[in-house]
């Protein structure tokens, strides 16, 4: 079924109240707005500011159904306070989701947002696969597919504007932020098999669909003059492992597109559990000044508590495999990106 089928004939049922509708009219010139997580606030912009600190992170998810989310997870907010972020940005995974039955998932989500309100400024996230997807058991082996129930469920316990997608962007100082959903119901028919400790599961390599390769076009179309473009999402285009990347096709595109535009400065996904700095040869990133011809950095952050990935034999002095997150500083035309372990 295509994706925008889905969405009139399943996600036009939900209502949220005092929620405005979303439709590609008001996206023209790119992204909706992008809400941000239940409870962690709302982020009011200041458009002078050039001089600011932002926290990245992902992969928080328990590891099983039954347990709860792991004490890295708070211990990551207070942790992060002493930079004194504007903001976070999350690359998914924040609940166990998949195989849970449907009525526990609102317990989930409760759980996570109690936590995020430790970070005592919004949480922006970008969707992952356990939030979007379930497993089905075949013969012999598990499926991982994203399922338009758990994206309307997505869409209603995070409060999403009526009818919109979920991807979405916001402003601050002289920055744009893009959130972008890569795991769309209507992908690849076949999943591929990735790094898991489960041999027998199949996971999904997620899917961008056209129309949100459209809307992100103009989104960046429309942000040229900002000093700097952040996008954050949870497959990653530049993983370490290749079977964990994103659907190839769907990470040639946005790499393609990316490069056309010298103002988009980091791209930051999780999905694999480690720190992997993808365009550098050290862990700490280089310092940037953006616009740059060079195209952007490409970093995998999903250490925020989720159970830990190794890196594998022969990788270089840019993986560790601990929980940690990210800390952006802006200064006008300058940013520094720095790795904070959370013991």
């Amino acid at each position: 079924m295509k994706p925008h089928l889905i969405r009139a004939g399943i996600l036009g049922a939900i209502l949220i109240i005092s929620a405005p509708a979303w439709s590609e009219q008001d996206a023209k010139s790119g992204f909706p707005l992008l809400p941000p997580v239940p409870q962690t606030g709302q982020l009011k912009d200041d458009p002078t500011a050039t001089k600011f600190c932002f926290i990245a992170a992902g992969d928080n998810r328990p590891p099983d159904e039954s347990s709860p989310q792991p004490p890295v997870l708070a211990q990551l907010f207070k942790d992060a306070q002493k930079f004194k972020p504007v903001f976070f940005l999350w690359s998914g995974d924040i609940i166990y989701g998949h195989e849970t039955k449907k009525d526990k998932l609102g317990p989930q989500y409760q759980e996570f947002f109690g936590i995020a309100r430790l970070a005592k400024a919004p949480v922006f996230n970008a969707p992952g696969n356990h939030e979007m997807d379930v497993i089905t058991k075949a013969p012999n082996e598990k499926i991982e597919t994203p399922d338009p129930e758990m994206l309307k469920h997505y869409l209603h316990f995070m409060q999403y504007p009526k009818d919109g997608p979920a991807y979405g962007a916001f402003d601050y100082g002289n920055s744009h932020f893009i959130a972008l959903n890569t795991e769309e119901v209507g992908g690849p028919p076949a999943p591929t098999p990735t790094a898991t400790p489960e041999k027998k599961l199949k996971l999904d390599p997620g899917f961008v669909s056209p129309q949100q390769l459209k809307l992100l076009k103009s989104d960046l179309e429309a942000n040229k003059a900002k000093a700097h473009i952040f996008v954050f999402m949870h497959h990653p285009i530049k993983p370490l492992k290749k079977s964990s990347g994103l659907y190839e096709p769907n990470a040639k595109m946005l790499e393609s597109l990316f490069e056309n535009y010298p103002n988009v400065s980091y791209v930051i996904a999780a999905h694999e559990h480690l720190y992997y700095n993808a365009t550098g040869t050290t862990l700490k990133p280089a310092d940037r000044r953006d616009p740059s011809p060079n195209g952007p950095s490409y970093l995998v952050s999903g250490g925020a508590g989720a159970p830990l990935d190794s890196c594998p034999s022969g990788a270089g002095a840019n993986c560790a495999a601990y929980h940690h997150y990210l800390v952006f500083e802006v200064d006008q035309d300058t940013v520094r990106v720095q790795v904070v372990g959370v013991d």
